[in-house]
């Protein structure tokens, strides 16, 4: 690989290092952890946050280090990887690179990495939570998925069809009917840039006639309705539906394996650039500046979050899930945020002019 590309991977003068941050307690609730926690509040400036979510063994934690800086000499910092059938994420995994890695366009990196989904140790109501806490904490959502967009692919996005069951905007509004292309709207007002990456991507992108398809082209071909009487054709178009209108703004980016040697690909995180495929550093480093540079600062309501806000904003949302027949309100969630937050500022006031009056 040339050396502007090695330095632009492994983005040397920073680390990181990872956390847990939301787990299932044995009592069966979300709990938040302390050492993500801490992490995140030590974040005073505004915050981008970039999730992850797919398949389990498919290279998320590995995308995500390589995000972060974590290849080869820092390959035991950041989030864990490993090269059996066993999922090594658990829950909602946190981390905060420092140095010229923690540095995106607009803010703060924060970087978060979930449990795979479809593991045989977790449950569809499992993978659910985790696939809704992961999109509303985030402000740039990638999608990992390995190979083409074909139907098997639309059937893994089940989950995304069903987010309106598992999110509302407000509380008036998760006591009425689920569904609804209004309550998709309004979702989608609130939910992340979207964006599909298609790991060991092998095949020529090409449309009927042989012409050349960009990636984002690709995508929107692949979520295009099919005809009723195709097999299962109504539940994969509501799927594709789904896709649609939650996510506006979404796009599209591949990447080939990262090594030619199955070997070498269990083990990608500990090489070095030159021992990874030159096509995988070019393409991991066009899609990082991608993100760092056009990932959007976590806001709500128009309102920028920092760590602290955002751990506030996850222990509302894991509160919810875990009260039967309650789902997270966006809304809700964040007016309790903005009331905490003015709360401590009142104390900081009261306690401060009480420091005042008693040096007088």
């Amino acid at each position: 690989a040339p050396p502007s590309l090695r330095s632009s991977l492994n983005m040397s003068g920073g680390s990181a290092s990872a956390a847990p941050f939301v787990r299932l307690g044995e009592a069966g609730k979300w709990e938040i952890q302390p050492e993500g926690a801490q992490l995140l509040q030590r974040i005073e400036a505004p915050i981008v946050v970039v999730a992850v979510a797919g398949l389990y063994r498919t290279g998320k934690s590995f995308f995500l280090n390589t995000l972060a800086g974590n290849t080869a000499a820092r390959a035991k910092a950041g989030f864990r990887v490993g090269s059996t059938t066993e999922s090594c994420t658990r829950g909602i995994d946190v981390c905060v690179p420092d140095g010229d890695a923690g540095q995106c366009r607009r803010g703060s990196l924060v970087l978060l990495d979930t449990e795979g989904l479809a593991s045989m140790e977790q449950d569809e109501a499992y993978d659910a939570q985790v696939f809704a806490l992961s999109l509303l904490l985030s402000s740039y959502f990638v999608l990992n998925s390995m190979g083409v967009i074909d139907e098997a692919a639309v059937d893994r996005l089940y989950l995304i069809g069903e987010l309106s069951k598992h999110i509302s905007v407000s509380a008036a509004a998760a006591e009425g009917p689920a569904g609804g292309g209004g309550v998709a709207a309004e979702l989608a007002s609130f939910f992340p840039p979207f964006l599909w990456l298609l790991r060991d991507f092998v095949v020529d992108m090409r449309d009927a006639d042989g012409q050349p398809l960009a990636p984002d082209a690709y995508m929107e071909r692949a979520l295009e309705p099919r005809p009723s009487t195709a097999r299962r054709a109504a539940e994969r178009n509501e799927t594709r539906a789904a896709i649609r209108d939650l996510f506006p703004s979404r796009s599209c980016a591949t990447l080939v394996r990262p090594a030619a040697e199955e070997a070498d690909v269990r083990r990608a995180i500990g090489l070095e650039a030159s021992q990874l495929r030159p096509q995988f550093v070019e393409g991991m480093s066009a899609l990082k500046q991608r993100i760092l540079g056009t990932a959007p600062p976590k806001a709500l309501l128009g309102e920028p979050l920092d760590g602290s806000m955002l751990v506030a904003l996850a222990r509302q949302y894991t509160a919810a899930m875990n009260t039967e027949g309650v789902v997270p309100s966006i809304r809700g969630a964040w007016e309790s945020v903005v009331e905490e937050r003015c709360r401590a500022a009142a104390d900081g006031a009261l306690a401060a002019a009480r420091r005042r009056l008693a040096d007088v």
